[in-house]
Order: C-alpha cells, then sequence, then structure tokens
C-alpha cells in the first residue's frame, strides 16, 4: 500500500511539472513573439539599391536583394504589407533600359495590343475611319510619335474603322 501512494505521489508531482513547465514555456514565448514592433513594408518599386536598403535597415528589416540593375522592380513581402521587426524581405532588382515608343503603325490592331500589354505600356485605342477596306482594323496612328523615349505616358492608338460602300 505504501509503494502505490508513492508511486501515485510521484506520478501527480510528474504530471505538475510538465503542467507548470508548460504554462511557463507559453508566458515566455508570447512574451519574446510580441516583443518585436510591427512595421509596414515601404513602397520602394523604381527606388535605387542604396536607397531601398537603408528603407529597410532603418525599419529593422532584413534586405535580400536579388538580381542585377540599380532599380527596384518589386519586393516581397509587398508594399503596405505588415511584418515584425527583423523579417527578410526580398528586393528584386533590374536594369532600367530606356525604351522606345515602338513603330506599330501598318500592323493589326491584335498584335499593336498584345505587344503593349507585354512590355505594360499603358496605352489606349481610338476608332479612325478609313475608306481602304485593308486598313480596317491596323494600327494608322499613334501618339506619341514612334522612337521618342516612353517614360510613362499613355499610347493612344488610332485603328482604321472601315466605312466602305455597300455597292
Amino acid at each position: 500500500m505504501v509503494k502505490i501512494r508513492k508511486i501515485i505521489k510521484n506520478l501527480i508531482f510528474f504530471v505538475l511539472g510538465i503542467l507548470s513547465s508548460g504554462i511557463f514555456a507559453f508566458f515566455f514565448m508570447t512574451v519574446f513573439a510580441n516583443s518585436s514592433n510591427t512595421v509596414e513594408v515601404p513602397y520602394l518599386i523604381g527606388e535605387d539599391k542604396k536607397v531601398a536598403v537603408a528603407s529597410l535597415e532603418e525599419l529593422k528589416l532584413i534586405p535580400n536583394v536579388v538580381g542585377n540593375g540599380e532599380k527596384v522592380l518589386y519586393t516581397d513581402p509587398e508594399p503596405g504589407t505588415k511584418v515584425k521587426e527583423g523579417h527578410h524581405v526580398i528586393v528584386q532588382m533590374r536594369e532600367m533600359n530606356t525604351l522606345k515608343i515602338p513603330d506599330l503603325i501598318g500592323i493589326p490592331s491584335g498584335v499593336a495590343r498584345q505587344f503593349l500589354s507585354e512590355y505594360n505600356i499603358a496605352f489606349e485605342i481610338r476608332s479612325q475611319l478609313t475608306y481602304k477596306s485593308e486598313e480596317n482594323d491596323v494600327v494608322l496612328n499613334m501618339s506619341p510619335t514612334p522612337g521618342n523615349n516612353y517614360s510613362g505616358e499613355k499610347v493612344i492608338l488610332y485603328i482604321g474603322e472601315y466605312e466602305g460602300s455597300n455597292q
């Protein structure tokens, strides 16, 4: 009987020890996990490499620079995302080449749209009446003129709309 009491007593102390160490670990973890401040990932797209790295380090974030070039293409997590201090932020760099307005005059409108979309060039479509059937659904003119440097403005495509006679 004494042996059973000793075993039960030891078992109770063992269970209480596990419970108390679990509670201690929970409080320990919550204090340290919540001790770092939450910050917002800044908008860095288009910024220079040095500015981007300095901005992230100022917020106590860890920049991981990926790619070649001196301008930021995107960040992961995205700008505006709230993260804890000490979080890693991937900064994808790219080489910024001067983009020229392409000469799309004379090509079908579908091809012109696809080309501009692939290069993330904002565009607007406007109809222009034509009396030549071969100019239907073809780029007749554009603004700004082809060959100029592209600086983010919207490219306007004037697409031919055939208004022929039905005779």
